[in-house]
């Protein structure tokens, strides 16, 4: 991720803090679209969870659409830094292994949608991204009724972070952004046992510094904030807060993160899925 895209969703997670308790915004309350007889459109860019699609029932254009919820390894080393990051989710301690994963995930995209004739569900929301052409979050079910962002997790190749969305006004779906996430990461259990893709790669702390700075275990809950607490980056590098929570804000504590911070994510009153980090002593856990 480049540093200007960084900035700019900082400062827009930054904002979504004060106001959880604004009504729904433009973006949020936009229905979804349904892109039916889709056919993948062979493009460079593509990857395991962001390709260009030429949809039947639209004669006019194509899309360029990004799966929500998941998050596939990077296919190249561009970017060093996110790289890194996926090397820690897996727990692969050699980051260019992340790029075999990468490679992985591309095909098994391709092979997934291959027939054609796949639905995309999509709200148009910006998924921003590098490329020139507008790229917009979405489900996508092949033509098996599959979902390809559940079917990348159980393979071992996706991670289960990203922006999320209420699904409850899908039939094929009928989940709140929560639900959703739980059934993700139900599914991931089943990948790390059987170490399929990335999890393949995992190994133990390279050394004993490293097992010191190992992230606390936690069990996945949720947390009722009782008093207003700060959120801070993904990142852990990054030790300035993004904003605060409000004390009676439902938090769902995913995973530790480091010693002393864990990886949540919780709901804006827009109905819109943030993640970050807040601190154990914070969240009383």
């Amino acid at each position: 991720m480049n540093k200007l895209l960084s900035i700019r969703r900082c400062l827009e997670l930054a904002a979504a803090l004060f106001v959880l308790a604004a009504p729904t915004d433009a973006a949020a309350a936009k229905k979804w679209r349904e892109y039916t007889g889709c056919r993948v459109i062979p493009n460079a860019s593509n990857d395991g969870d962001s390709f260009h699609v030429k949809p039947t029932n639209i004669k006019t254009r194509s899309y360029l659409f990004r799966l929500y919820f998941v998050d596939t390894p990077e296919s190249e080393t561009s970017l060093p830094e996110r790289l890194q990051i996926q090397a820690d989710y897996f727990g692969i301690p050699d980051p260019k292994d992340v790029v075999k994963v990468g490679k992985e995930a591309v095909k098994f995209t391709e092979k997934f949608l291959e027939d054609g004739n796949f639905t995309v569900y999509s709200r148009l929301s910006d998924a921003l991204g590098r490329s020139a052409k507008d790229r917009d979050y979405a489900m996508v079910l092949n033509a098996a009724g599959q979902d390809l962002g559940t079917e990348l997790v159980r393979n071992g190749l996706a991670r289960v972070y990203g922006q999320g969305t209420d699904l409850s006004d899908l039939d094929a779906y009928k989940r709140d952004a929560d639900a959703w996430f739980r059934r993700l990461r139900q599914v991931e259990v089943e990948a790390k046992k059987e170490k399929r893709g990335g999890w393949a790669y995992a190994g133990g702390p390279a050394n004993p510094l490293a097992a010191l700075t190992a992230p606390r275990e936690v069990a996945e809950q949720d947390v009722v904030l009782p008093r207003a607490i700060y959120l801070y980056p993904l990142d852990p590098a990054n030790v300035r807060p993004l904003g605060t929570l409000q004390a009676g804000l439902t938090v769902r504590v995913l995973k530790g993160a480091t010693p002393d911070k864990a990886h949540v994510r919780f709901t804006s009153s827009s109905g819109q899925v943030y993640e970050g980090l807040a601190r154990f002593v914070d969240l009383g856990i």
